[in-house]
C-alpha cells in the first residue's frame, strides 16, 4: 500500500529581504547577553529575527512578528502615544511606495532582455546596475507605446506591469500618492490583526489569513529597503523613512528626484 507524502513546510508568503543575499550578509541571531565592550547586534538584525516567521511560520506568530519588526524600526519615543505606534504603517508605506517604480521597471527590464535580437535588449545587457536598467526602461515607455516582451505564462502579468508604469509616468505624484494610500491601508489592517491576536487572544478571525497574505510581501519589501540602507550606507530606519516621505512630496518638482531615484 502506497502512502502519499505531506509537505512539512507551508508555501512561502513572499516576504523577501533580497538585500542580504545581494550584499552577502547574514543577520545575527541567538546571541548571548551583551557584556560591556562587546559589539551589540543592530536593531535591524533583531527586527529580521522577529519577522523570520513571516514566510512559513504559523499564522499568529507571523502576524505578530511582522508588525513588531516594523514597529521596532519605524517608531520612536517622540511619537505622540501608544495608539500612534500605527504610524509605522505610514512610514513603511512611504518606503515601499518609493521603491516600487524601480523594482517594477527592473523586473520588466529582465523580461525584455530575454527577447532575442531586439535593440532595447542589447542596450539593457550593457547596463551595469538595476538603476540604469530601470531608467532606460522608463525612458522607452515615455517615448513609445509598448515594450518588446517574451511570450510566456507571465505575459499577462508583464503587460499589466507596463500599463501600471505608463500610468505612473503620465501622472507621477497622484499615482504614487494613491499607491502609498493603498499600502498604508493594508499595513494598518496588519496592525489591527496583530491586536486581535495579542490583545484579543484569538487566532480564528476570518480576516487574519487574508491580511497576512497581502501584507507579508509589503513587510518584506520595507525590511529589504531598511536592511539595504543599513548595510550599504549605515542610514538609520527612521532617517530612511523621513527621506522617503520627503521624496514623495518632491515628485515632479524641478529639484526633486527621478522615479528611479526616490530611495537608494
Amino acid at each position: 500500500m502506497r502512502t502519499g507524502r505531506s509537505p512539512l513546510l507551508l508555501p512561502s508568503r513572499g516576504a523577501q529581504v533580497l538585500s542580504l543575499a545581494a550584499e552577502r550578509q547574514l543577520y545575527v541571531v541567538g546571541q548571548d547577553v551583551q557584556r560591556f565592550g562587546e559589539q551589540a547586534r543592530s536593531t535591524v538584525d533583531e527586527a529580521l529575527e522577529i519577522a523570520s516567521g513571516l514566510n512559513q511560520g504559523p499564522l499568529a506568530p507571523a502576524i505578530a512578528g511582522g508588525w513588531a519588526a516594523l514597529e521596532s524600526l519605524l517608531t520612536e519615543a517622540r511619537d505622540p502615544d501608544e495608539r500612534e505606534k500605527v504610524v509605522a504603517a505610514s512610514r513603511a508605506a512611504a518606503l515601499v511606495a518609493c521603491s516600487w517604480p524601480r523594482a517594477e521597471l527592473t523586473a520588466l527590464s529582465y523580461r525584455i532582455r530575454e527577447v532575442p535580437g531586439d535593440a532595447l535588449a542589447d542596450k539593457l545587457a550593457a547596463c551595469a546596475s538595476n538603476r540604469e536598467r530601470s531608467t532606460l526602461v522608463a525612458a522607452e515607455l515615455e517615448s513609445r507605446d509598448g515594450l518588446p516582451l517574451v511570450r510566456s505564462w507571465r505575459t499577462g502579468s508583464d503587460v499589466a506591469s507596463v500599463f501600471r508604469m505608463k500610468a505612473l509616468l503620465a501622472d507621477r505624484r497622484p499615482v504614487l500618492g494613491r499607491v502609498r494610500g493603498y499600502l498604508e491601508v493594508s499595513l494598518r489592517r496588519l496592525y489591527r490583526c496583530r491586536n486581535i491576536v495579542l490583545h484579543g487572544g484569538s487566532t480564528g478571525g476570518v480576516a487574519l489569513p487574508a491580511a497576512l497574505r497581502v501584507t507579508a510581501p509589503l513587510v518584506g519589501a520595507a525590511l529589504d529597503r531598511i536592511a539595504h540602507s543599513h548595510l550599504v550606507a549605515g542610514v538609520p530606519p527612521l532617517a530612511l523613512a523621513s527621506r522617503a516621505e520627503t521624496a514623495l512630496r518632491m515628485v515632479d518638482d524641478d529639484l526633486g528626484p527621478g522615479l528611479c531615484d526616490l530611495i537608494d
